[in-house]
């Protein structure tokens, strides 16, 4: 009936129980059980001694067993709240900081900074090689990426030279349209010039 925070284990966990026999986590659900099984058994045992005290009929007992069952839960309800603070008081007591190292740990911790020193400076090599890569890669791409850049504004430039000599082609060819009709013209006229000088001399 109590609210209790399933048990998750983790590395705080495992670290408590290897010195102290047991974690926060589990303690903190054990006294919750604790807590329950204290409040239902006060509250049987008063319902007990009513039912022995008292000349009770089968409704009456009925009653009692429901009053008994809300008034556990009445109190499992109440208990949270001072439930709480003491998980605040059991993590101050129990939890372990991070940079604190049990004395079992301290010999294992030695061994593997003797064996793995080597190790450990192959992989800085390796980190520092794999770091070299990348930055080398990044001038590459950014000395590509200013090339393509050149490349787009040469080919907005031809693209703009086009237009300006297919808009001089469209303006020649209608110049020389017009040239055409100009002579077309001129060479009616002249051909109609003599017909019309032979008409002025009749009387």
């Amino acid at each position: 009936m109590i609210k209790s925070e399933p048990w998750t284990g983790g590395t705080d966990e495992e670290y408590e129980t290897q010195h102290f026999g047991f974690g926060c986590q589990r303690f903190k659900i054990a006294l919750r059980k604790m807590v329950e099984q204290k409040i239902s058994g006060g509250v049987m045992e008063m319902v007990t001694a009513l039912q022995s005290s008292l000349n009770l009929n089968d409704t009456d007992k009925l009653t009692l067993q429901h009053s008994s069952n809300k008034l556990i839960r009445l109190y499992c309800e109440k208990a949270g709240p001072s439930l709480e603070i003491i998980d605040n008081e059991i993590d101050k007591l129990l939890k372990i900081p991070h940079n604190i190292l049990l004395p079992e740990d301290e010999v294992q911790f030695d061994q593997v900074t003797d064996e793995g020193f080597e190790k450990l400076k192959e992989e800085v090599s390796n980190l520092q090689q794999t770091v070299k890569r990348g930055a080398m890669m990044e001038s590459l791409l950014t000395a590509e990426e200013e090339e393509l850049a050149s490349v787009e504004e040469l080919y907005q430039l031809s693209r703009k030279d086009m237009e300006v000599i297919d808009l001089l082609e469209k303006n020649l060819s209608n110049t020389k349209d017009l040239l055409k009709t100009l002579q077309s013209d001129t060479e009616f006229i002249t051909a109609l010039e003599p017909s019309t000088n032979k008409n002025n001399d009749i009387p």
